[in-house]
């Protein structure tokens, strides 16, 4: 507590600031409309076109290696690993050592050599 004792009137050396509260409505209101603005975006986070990502995927699926999928899927970023088990023109179903992932082409924006030991996970 600030020792006001030295201050004339007494309203003023009963004064407790209220600290970052007063500012609270300002920052609340900037976060608000930050969060709003802040959407992922597929075409920000491609870094593969369509024609590139389903030419990966039918190399993979002809040599059988294992791959890591980065998906965005209700503005969530997963990433998948495995194999391509089937590849049809719209979606590519993955197989790990416990899963399937059914995934649609159109929400991939990555895909790199992987690991098919590890599970999902979403980021």
């Amino acid at each position: 507590m600030i020792d006001r004792s030295y201050l004339p009137y007494q309203s003023a050396r009963d004064f407790q600031d209220r600290g970052m509260a007063k500012w609270a409505g300002f920052f609340l209101s900037e976060h608000s409309t930050a969060l709003q603005t802040n959407q992922l975006s597929l075409e920000e986070l491609r870094l593969l076109s369509n024609q590139e990502i389903r030419h990966l995927l039918e190399q993979a699926y002809q040599q059988e290696t294992p791959l890591s999928l980065s998906t965005l899927q209700d503005n969530q970023v997963a990433v998948y690993y495995g194999q391509v088990y089937t590849l049809s023109p719209s979606e590519v179903l993955i197989k790990n050592s416990h899963h399937y992932h059914s995934l649609l082409l159109s929400t991939i924006f990555s895909i790199e050599p992987g690991d098919s030991s590890y599970e999902t996970s979403p980021e």
